[in-house]
């Protein structure tokens, strides 16, 4: 007799289902010691391997954040020296436009009595003795040239060295007391009375003599200051514009006044023989001043030389390679000699 099916009876399970089911179930938060128990129950496939221990690359990390720290150390003091540098410089140009806007008040007034401590002597009023022609637009006026001829005897007492004034018309700045050194380093950072100023002075190449009419090539050097001073506006001349409307500049001297027209305006490098002053033959002279004349970036009209020819060159930095220079160079056309 077969055997009857029993009511409800469920499949079989398998062995791991059955094994799974078994496991007690644990109640973590009936324990305190979490990190503890966790240990206890924890099997090895719950734990990663541990790494490989390499001296290599502890040693390449260990170098690499000393790079990462020295290179921010060495950044730092870049900055902190470029931060010194800018306020010292910002520091020096304030000073520089002080003592020149000082120095320009003080001798407008001309009152014997002033902040520089000058004395203005009294001021001959004799009439020129010579002159070389009657130039257009020459700024030639006994009236005028005593005035200046004052300020130069007047700061003569402050500094023997002073041996001139030079005067640019188109320029805002270029209105200075010219020194003579014994050299020509000097005056690079020294103002006219002696003392330190970054921006320097006006100076008269060494080797050229204080009276004007005695040099073929009178070389005059002056700093390219970004705040506009000194002989910063000598680059005007590079605009064709302003070197035709702007023909002359003006130098007084305790020996007269003369009148230069700008014939030349030209980038050249410092080794260049453009500040030549002595000549062998007036016929080496008459070369070099047409070899100036060629080098000129534009062409003025009626430029023409001779062995009684003057000349003036005034050379400034180009606050770009250290060798580099702007050259303005002019002939003289009108003089006023006592």
């Amino acid at each position: 007799m077969a055997k009857k099916k029993k009511k409800n009876a469920l499949p079989a399970e398998s062995s791991a289902e059955a094994s799974v089911k078994t496991q007690p179930k644990i109640d973590y938060s009936q324990h305190n010691e979490s990190i503890a128990f966790s240990l206890k129950h924890m099997t090895p496939d719950m734990i990663e391997p541990s790494p490989i221990f390499d001296p290599g690359a502890m040693e390449a990390e260990r170098r690499s954040e000393y790079f990462r720290r020295g290179f921010l150390i060495l950044c730092s003091l870049v900055f902190i020296f470029s931060l010194c540098s800018i306020i010292k410089t910002l520091i020096e140009y304030k000073r520089s436009d002080d003592f020149y806007a000082e120095l320009e008040s003080t001798l407008d007034s001309l009152d014997g009595s002033n902040t520089l401590g000058i004395e203005i002597p009294d001021s001959p009023t004799a009439p020129f003795g010579t002159r070389l022609s009657n130039t257009e637009g020459s700024n030639l006026d006994n009236a005028l040239y005593e005035r200046m001829k004052t300020r130069i005897v007047a700061l003569q007492q402050i500094n023997p060295d002073i041996c001139g004034w030079i005067n640019i018309p188109g320029t805002q700045n270029i209105n200075y007391p010219i020194v003579q050194g014994t050299d020509n380093d000097y005056y690079l950072t020294r103002e006219f009375k002696g003392g330190y100023l970054a921006a320097g002075s006006i100076f008269l190449d060494y080797r050229c003599d204080r009276d004007f009419n005695a040099n073929h090539n009178t070389v005059i050097y002056g700093h390219n200051m970004q705040n506009g001073l000194m002989f910063s506006e000598l680059i005007s001349f590079l605009d064709k514009k302003f070197f035709e409307e702007n023909r002359y500049i003006y130098i007084y001297t305790e020996f007269g006044v003369y009148t230069y027209e700008v014939f030349a305006i030209y980038k050249t490098d410092y080794k260049y023989k453009y500040i030549e002053t002595d000549f062998l033959t007036h016929e080496d002279f008459v070369g070099f001043a047409y070899e100036m004349k060629a080098n000129s970036l534009y062409w003025r009209d009626g430029i023409e030389f001779n062995e009684n020819s003057r000349m003036i060159t005034l050379s400034t930095c180009t606050n770009g390679l250290r060798t580099d220079r702007y050259c303005v160079q002019a002939l003289l056309v009108d003089a006023y000699n006592k």
